[in-house]
């Protein structure tokens, strides 16, 4: 109504002043102003179920007969999804029985008890104890003096007694590891000068109408240690070394020679173990690549890094006796 008396009012006012309103026309009533219709409320339609294997919509559905939910069209689509449903088929379980009211009220009134004896505990007051002694100690004291904890000490002749029992068990390691628990011993620089020292002077080897000389190149690498185990003490060591190699030999146009290198890894403590089949790692490597093929097959024949254990007369036949003299003698120093 209040629109249309504007529109009334503004036709007027337009046809006495002669001014253009009808801009004004397109002006709809807002949404307060509109009259309020009844909501209407409809009904969603009933969903029609549908076939747990095809899909299609069924108007009467054939239900599982566990779990009551899952419906089919017919008996054959049942059959056919029964490998998939039963993965997840289940009894539904039955409704919880309910409990009468004074069932249900009573652990509240319980806890209520429990939380006023606790609340009663809380506020009692309880005197500082003054302590002169440790409560993690066995030993409290009361009219006797304060004891030390120490180990009772005993006498050099006792000491030296134990030593020379022969029925006491003889452990391996320092004297302060009586009880043999783990210790170790670093040994890496004399393993190293020690090896280096074995392998010194090694023979010459004929092959090729020629000489090979060998001797160590540079030092021996790798960790060498002497840890005692449950009071055993054991010999571990992984070294590595290089041999340097020169072959001479008179041809016709003067004296000849080739140089390379044997490179030995992973010589540990298992490589000449009784029963241990650990070899290490041996390469050679020669720098003359001009060699015919005879004369290279006869160097790498008579240096003998292709197997192991090397064959007899060979470079690496020697080279492997004195790696075993120094084993044994690696297993024999405490």
């Amino acid at each position: 109504k209040s629109h249309s008396a504007a529109r009334a009012l503004f036709s007027v006012r337009r046809a006495m002043t002669g001014i253009d309103y009808s801009r004004f026309d397109a002006i709809e009533d807002s949404d307060d102003e509109k009259p309020k219709q009844a909501a209407q409320t409809t009904a969603a339609p009933p969903v029609k179920p549908h076939c747990h294997n095809c899909h299609e919509t069924i108007s009467k559905p054939l239900r599982c007969g566990v779990c009551k939910t899952a419906a089919y069209c017919s008996a054959k689509c049942q059959k056919d999804d029964w490998p998939y449903h039963k993965r997840t088929c289940k009894k539904p379980e039955p409704p919880k029985a309910k409990e009468p009211p004074a069932a249900r009220k009573a652990p509240a009134s319980a806890d209520a008890e429990k939380r006023s004896a606790r609340q009663q505990e809380e506020d009692k007051v309880v005197e500082e104890e003054t302590l002169t002694w440790y409560r993690h100690r066995e030993w409290k004291p009361e009219n006797e003096p304060k004891k030390e904890f120490c180990p009772a000490p005993i006498s050099a002749e006792e000491a030296a007694a134990v030593a020379e029992d022969p029925a006491a068990p003889q452990r391996a390691g320092s004297a302060w590891n009586v009880a043999g628990t783990w210790e170790e011993k670093d040994v890496t620089d004399r393993a190293r000068k020690t090896l280096k020292e074995k392998l010194s002077g090694l023979p010459d080897v004929e092959a090729a109408s020629g000489v090979i000389f060998s001797e160590v190149d540079g030092s021996v690498e790798g960790d060498a240690s002497k840890p005692v185990i449950r009071g055993k003490m054991r010999h571990i060591f992984d070294l590595s070394f290089k041999i340097k190699v020169v072959l001479k030999w008179t041809a016709s146009g003067g004296q000849q020679q080739v140089e390379g290198t044997i490179s030995v890894s992973d010589f540990t403590n298992d490589t000449f173990a009784e029963g241990v089949l650990s070899p290490p790692v041996v390469e050679l490597s020669l720098k003359e690549n001009r060699l015919d093929g005879a004369r290279r097959a006869a160097i790498t024949d008579a240096i003998g890094a292709r197997n192991w254990p090397p064959q007899a007369g060979t470079v690496m036949a020697h080279v492997a006796t004195r790696m075993a003299s120094w084993a044994q003698d690696y297993q024999l120093e405490s």
